[in-house]
């Protein structure tokens, strides 16, 4: 049985597809690891952009912004996330 991800890889027809997909598995592995402290706005181009609801709370996320990038990439197994934005929401 072929591979879903073999269509997308082989298929010029889906290659718009790739990175649509790519974002919604970024935000969707970075919600598996929110635990209630932000949640997850968007994803693109490298630059993940999370809502929190004080300032205090994205003072105390942009502190620890480096070690969050970092479990990021490693549950992703690819260094996707290079910058993360947050918003307060």
């Amino acid at each position: 049985m072929k591979k879903v991800s073999d269509y997308f890889r082989d298929n010029p027809r889906y290659s718009r597809y790739k990175k649509p997909l790519e974002a919604a598995n970024v935000c969707d592995t970075v919600r598996l690891l929110a635990h209630g402290r932000f949640e997850v706005v968007s994803f693109r181009s490298g630059l993940l952009t999370l809502s929190v609801s004080s300032s205090a709370a994205a003072a105390n996320l942009s502190f620890e912004s480096t070690q969050l990038i970092s479990e990021i990439n490693e549950k992703l197994g690819e260094n996707k996330v290079e910058k993360v934005r947050f918003k307060i929401a």
